[in-house]
């Protein structure tokens, strides 16, 4: 099972709750839950896999100001699921396992979108049809001279004309 899965499955036990899971040092939230925290919340939101947004919140950040993010949600009534890894979780997902550690009721959340357009996102770093990472249009340029002049190399050393 890929992450995305678990987080999927997870989300099939709270459908009417943003889901927001620790990962590494992070707490994410992915698909449709990202995009409303982007909204709601001003989290910036990037690429979690082709197709699929994220929005991440440091651990740090998240536990320092825990009755800020609290409030927040209360106050945009979301309702949202909090889950970290703790030894003897309800949750497994390979060899780690989770469970709840903040639970807020809100409205229920009617966003279906697992992402917005990818090719119109300014956070995007996956080209939808190829899934290849993106070059930014001012890299392109000094790329495209440092390849040129790999190639000329290339092309001295084998003598080629």
């Amino acid at each position: 099972m890929k992450f995305y899965e678990f987080i999927e499955n997870l989300r099939k036990l709270n459908p009417d709750k943003i889901i927001m899971i620790k990962t590494g040092a992070f707490f994410n939230s992915v698909g449709r839950d990202a995009i409303i925290l982007e909204y709601t919340l001003g989290l910036k939101r990037t690429c979690f896999a082709k197709g699929v947004c994220k929005v991440g919140v440091p651990v740090a950040h998240f536990k320092e100001n825990l009755e800020k993010i609290k409030n927040r949600v209360k106050e945009k009534n979301l309702g949202i699921i909090v889950y970290d890894e703790v030894k003897d979780g309800r949750y497994k997902f390979k060899d780690k396992s989770y469970d709840v550690i903040l639970e807020l009721e809100g409205k229920s959340i009617s966003e279906t979108r697992r992402n917005t357009n990818c090719n119109e996102c300014e956070n995007n770093v996956y080209v939808k049809e190829t899934n290849m990472y993106t070059i930014r249009k001012e890299d392109y340029e000094e790329l495209a001279k440092k390849f040129e002049n790999f190639l000329e190399s290339i092309k001295q050393i084998l003598r080629i004309k």
